[in-house]
């Protein structure tokens, strides 16, 4: 397989996501690129493999590489699956009652901002059963594409803790762990997106 596909280009320009995405490529020996230049792509999708392939469609016409790119985020079962592609974003929904201030949405990072917003609004739930997705796309040419899709579940726990990964992980607690995913080093052994990369490995090796 590596001698057909040499690297990939992961169709992002979040540092933490792309590290996250080459150290499981690495492992399958891939090497990753990140895109010189970051495209603005209106991801008006409602599901995260359509945004996903919107992406990698979109970089590989400009770039003419193999791309891969990702969609993921947090469904919890109290809220009806939201944030869902939503995730990046939730802090900007309205629930009716608003739980931030407005000198934390001028001052706060929004993935602190996010996680603030659901731990708040779970505060009296006691249903705090969620998962992550990922619905990963990679396109070998501009009319072939392989997809894949992981889930990782768990519950969200009542405070933010650790400082390892990035979005959600601080809230999030897999399940068979007693600790958030920002608390675990070996967390791109389980994770959602690894899920989603391996399953289109397997179908790439069928392929090459």
């Amino acid at each position: 397989m590596t001698k057909q596909i040499d690297s990939v280009m992961i169709c992002t320009s979040n540092k933490k996501k792309f590290e996250e995405i080459s150290i499981i490529l690495k492992a399958l020996n891939i090497n990753t690129i990140m895109p010189p230049k970051e495209l603005e792509i209106d991801e008006y999708a409602n599901t995260f493999l359509s945004n996903a392939y919107l992406k990698a469609k979109a970089y590989y016409k400009v770039y003419k590489t193999i791309t891969l790119a990702d969609d993921s985020g947090l469904e919890i079962e109290a809220f009806g699956n939201k944030p869902g592609v939503y995730s990046a974003r939730f802090y900007q929904m309205d629930f009716g009652n608003e739980v931030l201030t407005s000198h934390e949405k001028n001052t706060l990072p929004k993935d602190e901002l996010n996680n603030l917003k659901v731990l708040r609004l779970l505060e009296k739930e006691e249903n705090r059963r969620a998962k992550f997705v990922s619905a990963v796309v990679l396109m070998l040419d501009e009319h072939k594409g392989i997809f894949g899709e992981g889930y990782l579940e768990g519950i969200i726990a009542k405070e933010l803790s650790g400082n390892m990964g990035f979005g959600y992980d601080p809230i999030f607690i897999p399940n068979g762990y007693d600790k958030t995913l920002a608390n675990i080093g070996n967390k791109n052994d389980f994770s959602h997106r690894k899920k989603a990369i391996e399953a289109i490995v397997s179908v790439l090796k069928n392929l090459l």
